[in-house]
């Protein structure tokens, strides 16, 4: 065999190795004596024996692991074993949780697989497909059944990609197998899957060989393959994921010292600037930021096993992330759809964090007994301290991330308790939306308002730009202009840039307020500022204001999740109708020159997925200063009766009535009690003493001022 014949070969193997590793002995003695069928016997023999951690299973782990997701895992389990039978089929779709990618319609190849298949336009398909997520699920199926079906269809596939799939020259982004984010995933999806397999007959020694060749492909081109613009992209974090795996996973290759340098310089680069000093990734989508999490904790878990650890700092991070993503999930463990994010239980990875970190404040966050993915691969051992691990409450129900804009309202950490996030942070690249200003609202255990999602990546449709535009958010518009300017898919012109945040929080109430310069740019420049306050645990007052000089017509918009919403003609308060369950009424304070109507819409709470909903749009015109309140409202289930809402007037200390466009304030009247809440708002910052108003008999000086109590006692708190 000449030399330009062995490259090709399987036997080429033997060059990427360290063949002076003791333990290689027996290999290199073979090769030595060009005895290179026996060498690849020996290489096999090798790596199904070597005890790597987490490579090695002790003797009945997989009898145990597999015991446990059958007793405690039955709905992941048939997802698993559902999506493996399919496989072994050929046929495709995509329904892991965290798949980037997921799809509704499965397809099915006869023959051979076209690795590079685009159904309908979408080439986000192609690119799942050559992820390979799906035969991690062909392992784990293989480990609990011991069925060759899996091993089989795994190792066909597996080799029928390799032979049919070179690596490039060089690193190219328009290869729908070869982009360098797919080789990242890939590496940490072979590895993950090869543990299942490698006692399977059916893993050959010359088809190791060709697995071991094209990971080290892998390998190769991965570390070539970073720039600067990989540092400040969640492409570099999934790529250098990959890239650690298989130098950890495969010491015995000769380059594998330097990828790991590489990878462990490129992961603290990568948090350094991707993540912001609150614990968000700087894209503004958690499903970003959890992908890019879940590479952090399998880097960290990977350096343990090997009985080493991540920088400290790193590791710090790292932490920091998991626990943004506990505060910033909804009651019911679900993220915001913020930007281009699906409706995503997160409780896996704070499971994973939680035990990684031995924390109990994410243990409260993680699943009360350890998921299916996890269970496999941290085993009986990572089960046992996850039962052990005690849960601590955090210490605080609302938080604030004023680094990405992001703020967070509860009344507690009960899965029935309310729930408000508030959006004023800078858009975040491709995967941002036109969100300024953003609100969701879950309470009593039900979505209320809600962003859209993102439905899919392909300009073909219209409504992929749809959903990213303004009036797709539950935020505020003028004369129907976007404030940021959605090209395309991933292009922008001209981008809002959020000013003005500030943020309050007592035990009593949580106050949030923000504006944009979406509209400063214009002839006659529009300043809109958001200010919401929560008055713990009953409800919210929004209030929306502008300042310009010409008259213009301002709007604001509410998304319902899926679900009936009604209109009351009258007070203009939106409802939605669920019966004797928990419901939210929006409900306006002032009603003159205020318009309100229902209209039908569509979300899209996974990729490829829309259903119907309904928004509310309320409007009013006029210039000078502008504001539009409402009372948000979430009704417990079986509750009929709604809030008392007045707008009372504001006086100066001097006595002359104050106009609408200096100050506002209402009374809110809590259902079946005396209660009373008065809310003062002044549009002008006050200044002098004749900025000091009186309302309801209180005289009082400050930007926002709460009075509460009844008519014998009241509280006058300056909250700003």
């Amino acid at each position: 065999m000449n030399a330009d014949e062995l490259k090709t070969s399987p036997y080429a193997v033997f060059s990427l190795l360290n063949l002076k590793d003791p333990a290689l002995a027996p290999v290199s003695e073979a090769v030595s004596q060009d005895r290179l069928e026996e060498a690849l016997i020996e290489l096999h023999r090798y790596f199904v024996g070597r005890g790597t951690p987490g490579w090695s299973m002790e003797e009945g782990e997989k009898e145990r692991i597999a015991a446990y997701v059958k007793d405690n895992c039955g709905s992941d389990l048939e997802a698993v074993m559902k999506t493996s039978d399919e496989v072994v089929r050929q046929t495709f779709l995509f329904r892991f949780p965290w798949d980037m990618e997921r799809t509704r319609i499965p397809v099915t190849f006869e023959r051979e697989i076209d690795w590079n298949y685009v159904p309908d336009q979408d080439v986000e398909w192609a690119y799942m497909l050559n992820r390979h997520r799906y035969w991690l699920a062909l392992g784990q199926a293989y480990a609990i059944t011991g069925e060759d079906k899996y091993a089989a269809a795994f190792c066909r596939q597996l080799e029928d990609w390799i032979d049919r799939n070179p690596v490039p020259e060089e690193p190219a982004n328009d290869n729908l197998t070869w982009r360098t984010i797919e080789a990242g995933l890939r590496c940490v999806n072979w590895i993950k899957a090869l543990r299942y397999v490698k006692d399977s007959p059916l893993l050959t020694p010359l088809l190791l060989a060709k697995a071991l060749i094209s990971l080290h492909q892998h390998g190769d081109y991965l570390a070539s393959s970073f720039t600067s613009w990989k540092r400040i992209s969640n492409w570099g974090v999934l790529e250098t994921c990959g890239l650690y795996h298989a130098a950890m996973f495969f010491p015995e290759f000769a380059l594998a010292e330097n990828w790991k340098r590489l990878s462990e310089q490129r992961l603290q680069e990568t948090a350094r600037i991707q993540v912001m000093a609150d614990g968000i990734h700087w894209e503004q989508s958690p499903t970003y930021h959890h992908e890019v999490l879940a590479c952090y904790l399998d880097c960290i878990h990977v350096a343990r096993l090997n009985g080493e650890e991540l920088n400290g700092g790193f590791r710090s991070m790292v932490y920091r992330m998991a626990s943004a993503s506990l505060h910033w999930a909804k009651p019911n463990h679900r993220q915001p759809m913020l930007g281009d994010s699906d409706d995503s239980d997160i409780r896996s990875l704070i499971t994973y964090a939680a035990w990684l970190f031995q924390d109990g404040m994410l243990r409260f966050g993680g699943y009360a007994r350890m998921d299916f993915d996890n269970a496999w691969l941290l085993g009986t051992e990572g089960i046992r301290d996850y039962d052990r691990l005690q849960a601590a409450e955090p210490a605080n129900h609302s938080c604030s991330f004023p680094h990405s804009g992001h703020f967070v309202m509860r009344s507690g950490w009960n899965q029935r308790d309310l729930y408000l996030y508030f959006h004023c942070g800078p858009l975040g690249g491709g995967h941002g939306h036109a969100d300024l200003l953003h609100v969701d609202l879950h309470a009593y255990g039900r979505d209320f308002l809600t962003d859209l999602g993102r439905y899919n990546y392909g300009d073909h449709t219209p409504l992929r730009k749809a959903l990213k535009e303004s009036a797709a958010h539950n935020t505020t518009m003028v004369d129907g202009i976007g404030f940021t300017e959605i090209n395309s898919t991933w292009d922008f012109g001209r981008i809002a840039k959020p000013s003005g945040c500030r943020w309050v929080s007592t035990p009593r109430f949580d106050y949030v307020q923000g504006g944009h310069d979406g509209y400063l740019h214009w002839e006659d420049p529009v300043y809109p500022l958001r200010r919401i306050i929560f008055i713990k645990p009953h409800c919210w007052l929004l209030i929306d204001s502008f300042t310009c000089r010409e008259t213009h017509a301002f709007t604001q918009r509410f998304h319902f999740a899926p679900g009936e919403v009604e209109l009351e003609a009258d007070s203009l308060i939106s409802r939605t109708k669920n019966g004797r369950e928990a419901n939210l009424c929006i409900i306006p304070v002032d009603g003159e020159g205020l318009e309100c109507s229902i209209h039908e819409g569509i979300i899209s709470r996974e990729y490829n997925l829309i259903e119907p909903n309904r928004h509310a749009v309320y409007s009013r015109t006029g210039k000078g200063t502008v504001s539009i309140m409402q009372v948000l409202y979430p009704q417990k289930p079986g509750e009929t009766a709604c809030l008392s809402v007045e707008k009372v007037p504001v006086f100066r200390h001097t006595g002359e009535r104050v106009e609408d466009a200096q100050a506002v304030a209402c009374k809110i009247v809590l259902p079946g009690t005396d209660e009373e809440h008065t809310l003062v708002i002044s549009h002008k910052v006050p200044s002098a003493h004749f900025d000091s108003y009186v309302v309801e008999g209180v005289q009082i000086f400050g930007e926002v001022v709460w009075i509460a109590g009844g008519r014998e006692k009241k509280e006058i708190t300056t909250i700003i």
